[in-house]
């Protein structure tokens, strides 16, 4: 079966300045391995954001999570849903999820 890798960049800090609780990271990264049998988590890349919408900048330190699935329907079914979900837990405007065909050696 195809296989694929999928990056799913979160804040560390909210919009306001805070900084994100750590149990909403931990909460996401379990439930990545349950859904994925796996996650990798890599913490503190920074990066920077404008919208698109209205111009403004958003300078970010974020977290990587990124997890191998099969390239499937329900997959990428499931990872738009969930990133509403991720949206809502770290009250963002925009969650980045990318993926990737993987080719094992």
């Amino acid at each position: 079966m195809e296989q694929i890798r999928v990056d799913i960049i979160l804040p560390v800090f909210y919009n306001d300045g805070r900084k994100i609780e750590d149990s909403k990271l931990l909460q996401t990264r379990k439930e990545l391995a349950k859904r994925f049998g796996g996650c990798s988590f890599l913490r503190k890349s920074y990066g920077t954001w404008i919208d698109p919408s209205d111009h403004e900048e958003y300078n970010d330190v974020n977290s990587i999570f990124f997890v191998i699935g099969p390239k499937t329907q329900a997959t990428l079914d499931f990872l738009r849903e969930y990133k509403e979900v991720l949206k809502a837990r770290f009250d963002q405007k925009d969650i980045m999820i990318t993926y990737q065909d993987v080719n094992r050696l």
